[in-house]
């Protein structure tokens, strides 16, 4: 045998020795912790011991606690600190791990190790079952009835919580099992036998009897459309037509008028009659009814609501719409000098409410168009005032000036005075000229103002600086003669930047 083959055979012999000694090495390195390439819920285990595992996966499920909603709504939260909430691996690690040969690591080097455990969790019973116990659910059923409540936004509900009584012990289990898996919500109405009937009364009986009177007059469903939106009427505007108790005095006093023949109307089972005398009135849980037991709906709150209805959804509203991004809105405008800003026929409207109440089908869906005014003007908002514009709103006296869609300034204003018929033009309307230091020149007047913006034929924006005030009611008692007068700190920096062909929108 030649010397380089013993060199070889011997190179080789210590080479296997090595590696035996390394495995072997390693094999008992591995003894005291988990083999190679160990992956547990995400966690590489390699080496580690069972509590340095089980210390890294509980910090990957951090637990914050559990949010729990009541039937009625009520809620609350007990974190996983008041619970007593313990997070534990060990024994899933210690399991798993007993059934793994560290000499075998060789082989797991090659197929790898990848398991997923849950956490074995823990809670103290106790303090779950001090802090649920304490929660505000848990009232005094007996004493709680049901009655018909006026929410914040003026709708009538029924307020019935005692329908659904909590159980405690059940509602306690739940939440425990929930906190043992874990969750982080529950709403207690998806589980069973977390709420008792009970049985109405008699007199609780009368009382879902009349709510349900209620909630049939005060469901309404006409949708109106107007300006390619659809605004749809919520309960509590309906529920203002239902009269009360403390409209007894409102009522009485409401005498009949022929110009507006909605004052002194009431709709009473489907019929439109005068308001009974007092002795066929009754006062039931806080609703006025006739002596068949009838609700009384009045008529001259139909109309108000939709005089209401008709500001909220004026001019002023299309221009919103247009602000916010609408370009095929049309801007609505009554082209009158009185005052009155009003664009839409309620009058018209108001026959139609009736009728729908009359016929008692006001419940039904219905979609409807509001029919503009014979004096109202509909103008393309983007043909006519661009991004652009002036906008004198004399319905609040205030003069806005917006520049490529954004404000820019605004002002307290006081135009014409509508009582002695001066009241200021409405339409849209071009700057046509700027005048600086310059006499304004009336019957019976002359005024001399610095800065003017002509805008329709002899009417104006100019400076005022006889007034020491502005905005308000001004203009329904001390008017101007049909100009619209500004602070002259303000008209001057307008004056300065506004071109000539800028559109005025002009309206009540």
């Amino acid at each position: 045998m030649s010397k380089s083959l013993k060199r070889l055979i011997i190179a080789l012999v210590f080479s296997v020795a090595a590696f035996i000694a390394v495995y072997i090495g390693l094999g008992f390195y591995y003894m005291n912790g988990f083999p190679c390439f160990t992956w547990i819920n995400g966690v590489y285990c390699t080496g580690k011991s069972v509590d340095e595992v089980n210390e890294e996966l509980c910090q990957k499920y951090q637990y914050d606690g559990i949010s729990i909603t009541d039937i009625g709504g009520a809620k609350l939260f007990i974190s996983a600190k008041d619970a007593g909430v313990k997070i534990d691996f060990t024994d899933a690690l210690n399991l798993y791990l007993s059934d793994k040969n560290p000499f075998a690591w060789g082989i797991y080097f090659f197929k790898g190790l990848v398991a997923d455990f849950q956490p074995a969790v823990s809670i103290d019973s106790d303090m779950v079952d001090n802090i649920i116990s304490n929660w505000e659910v848990f009232n005094d059923y007996d004493t709680t009835d049901v009655k018909i409540v006026r929410t914040s936004v003026g709708e009538y509900i029924l307020n019935d919580s005692q329908r659904n009584v909590p159980v405690k012990d059940e509602i306690i289990k739940t939440v425990e099992q929930s906190m043992l898996s874990l969750e982080q919500t529950i709403s207690l109405s998806d589980h069973d036998n977390c709420y008792t009937e009970i049985s109405y009364t008699e007199e609780q009986k009368k009382t879902i009897e009349l709510y349900n009177k209620v909630n049939e007059l005060q469901t309404f469903g006409i949708v109106y459309s107007i300006a390619g939106k659809d605004i749809p009427v919520e309960k509590a505007a309906a529920a203002s037509f239902i009269l009360t108790s403390d409209d007894l005095e409102y009522a009485k006093s409401q005498k009949t008028s022929k110009k507006q023949p909605w004052i002194g109307k009431f709709i009473v089972d489907g019929q439109e009659t005068t308001f009974p005398d007092e002795e066929g009135i009754f006062n039931i849980d806080g609703f006025l009814m006739d002596d068949n037991g009838n609700l009384i709906l009045s008529e001259s709150r139909m109309h108000e609501f939709l005089e209401q209805f008709s500001v909220d959804h004026g001019t002023s509203w299309t221009l919103d719409q247009y602000r916010n991004g609408d370009e095929n809105t049309e801007i609505y405008i009554n082209s009158n000098k009185k005052g009155d800003g009003g664009v839409y026929d309620i009058d018209s409207e108001f026959e139609h409410l009736k009728a729908v109440y009359i016929s008692e089908t006001n419940e039904q869906e219905e979609k409807r168009e509001l029919k503009l005014r014979d004096t109202t003007i509909a103008y393309n908002a983007k043909d006519s005032i661009g991004d652009t514009y002036i906008e004198v709103n004399m319905g609040k006296q205030e003069l806005t000036y917006y520049v490529d869609g954004k404000l820019n300034m605004n002002m307290p204003i006081v135009t014409g005075n509508v009582n002695r018929g001066r009241g200021t033009p409405t339409g849209i309307f071009p700057v046509y000229n700027k005048r600086y230091h310059t006499n304004l020149v009336g019957p019976n007047y002359v005024s001399y103002v610095n800065y003017w913006l002509g805008v329709n034929k002899g009417v104006g924006i100019h400076d005022a600086t006889w007034r020491s005030k502005f905005g308000e009611e001004i203009y329904k008692k001390d008017g101007s003669h049909g100009c619209i007068n500004c602070p002259l700190d303000l008209v001057s920096t307008l004056w300065e930047v506004v071109e000539v062909g800028t559109p005025v929108i002009l309206y009540y």
